[in-house]
């Protein structure tokens, strides 16, 4: 199952390209802006119902709402991101690198 990061990191997303803010979302599933907040930064996991909820608003389903597909693809994304990397120059390495470090 997907991790509650990965999920609101998810929900944020699909929200943001659905074009709803945070307090429009929150008022469609009928839950305080707060929790959508929480759920987004990963603080908290959803309950089954809002998960119903934010699939239905956010036009997606439960299954593919919950499915981490990164997770099976790590090592095809691994191979790829190290591909795209032996290419960069010195400046982009650094730019990257810096990037890098900021996310984690």
């Amino acid at each position: 199952m997907i991790s509650k990061e990965a999920l609101g990191l998810k929900i944020k997303t699909l929200r943001k390209s659905e074009k709803l803010t945070q307090e429009k979302l929150a008022e469609i599933i009928d839950i305080s802006p707060r929790h959508i907040v929480s759920i987004e930064m990963g603080y908290i996991y959803p309950s089954l119902e809002t998960i119903l909820k934010i699939s239905d608003a956010l036009k997606i389903s439960v299954k593919s709402l919950l499915c981490d597909e990164y997770y099976d693809r790590y090592d095809v994304i691994k191979e790829k991101l190290q591909d795209k990397i032996e290419v960069l120059s010195e400046q982009n390495l650094r730019t990257l690198y810096i990037i890098a470090l900021n996310m984690v």
